[in-house]
């Protein structure tokens, strides 16, 4: 829950931040990050390395973010709803 204001902003998302993950996930797959309280989608992007490995790791990037709330894109969906 620490790193949400972080990848709000379009942070990557770091291993040791990540709770739990798919372990089918396999690097270069499109991947969704969410809130572990309120499980709200905060970002999408691509894995660096494999689900397995973003829960066991204990430092390094594990998903570059190329979509996150409040973008410009974000916020053009929203508007238009």
């Amino acid at each position: 829950m620490g790193a949400v204001k972080f990848v709000a902003k379009g942070a990557d998302v770091m291993s040791p931040g990540i709770v739990d993950a798919d372990k089918n996930i396999q690097p270069n797959d499109i991947v969704w990050i969410c809130d572990e309280k309120n499980k709200k989608p905060l970002a999408l992007g691509i894995a660096i390395i494999s689900g397995e490995e973003m829960i066991k790791k204990e430092k390094g990037k594990a998903v570059t973010i190329f979509h996150y709330v409040g973008d410009n894109l974000w916020n053009f969906l929203k508007s238009d709803l």
